[in-house]
This record gives structure tokens, C-alpha cells and sequence, in this order.
């Protein structure tokens, strides 16, 4: 396998980039510390500014659906909160202190039942 490596001439954050997220359209999201998601397309081009967050981001993933209509992408906060966010970039939920610390890791089940979380606590955490 070959990689071809594309860097922009400006980058769209400010910030370090923390973690990024396939949705089954083949479009990438993008979170940063400057507390921004960009939604880029298949070839690396920024489409657009998703989302403004009000606390930073450190993991995401996407709920595995087949139907690109139904997918929620699941976004683990630097304040312990997990939130969910539409493809349009729509918050559907919040759940504040799901975690004591910050949230590391955020993963769906293959089938998208659960929700998985680890955190600075110690505790790894399901969603149900």
C-alpha cells in the first residue's frame, strides 16, 4: 500500500489536533483544542466548520450505521462529559460529568447498543 501525503497550505485549526473520525460517507471530522470540528472531504479539502464546542475535545467515533441519515458522532470532553453530535452538526445530547477527569477514549459497540468510555479516573464506563 502507498500513501500519498496532502498537507493544506493553511490549516483550518488554530490549535493542536486531538483526534479525527471516518463516517461511512467517507467524510472526516476534525477536533482540535481550539475547540472546533471541520468536516473535510475524502480528499483532504475542508468542507466546513461543523461545530464550535464549549470544552475541548479528546476522542470521537462514530455510530456505526449503515444509513449515513442516522449517524451520531459520540465525542469524549477534556471535562469528563460525553456529547452527541448529528452529521449536520447538531448536539442531540449531553451528558455532563460521565467521567471524573477527563474522557480518553470513546467507543461504539459494532452494532452502535453501547457506548464504551475510559477515563483519568480509572473507571471504564458503559452506555447502554
Amino acid at each position: 500500500m502507498r500513501f500519498k501525503i496532502k498537507k493544506l497550505e493553511k490549516s483550518k485549526h488554530a490549535d493542536i489536533v486531538t483526534t479525527v473520525a471516518w463516517n461511512t460517507s467517507n467524510e472526516l471530522i476534525s477536533a482540535s483544542e481550539d475547540m472546533s470540528l471541520y468536516h473535510w472531504d475524502f480528499n483532504g479539502e475542508p468542507v466546513n466548520k461543523l461545530l464550535d464546542l464549549d470544552v475541548p475535545c479528546v476522542d470521537m467515533d462514530w455510530f456505526p450505521s449503515a444509513r449515513a441519515t442516522n449517524e451520531l458522532l459520540a465525542i469524549a470532553c477534556s471535562n469528563g462529559s460525553i456529547k452527541l453530535v448529528s452529521k449536520s452538526g447538531r448536539v442531540e445530547k449531553t451528558v455532563d460529568k460521565a467521567h471524573n477527569g477527563s474522557i480518553t477514549c470513546i467507543k461504539w459497540t459494532y452494532d452502535g447498543a453501547a457506548l464504551a468510555t475510559a477515563g483519568e479516573d480509572g473507571c471504564i464506563k458503559v452506555l447502554l
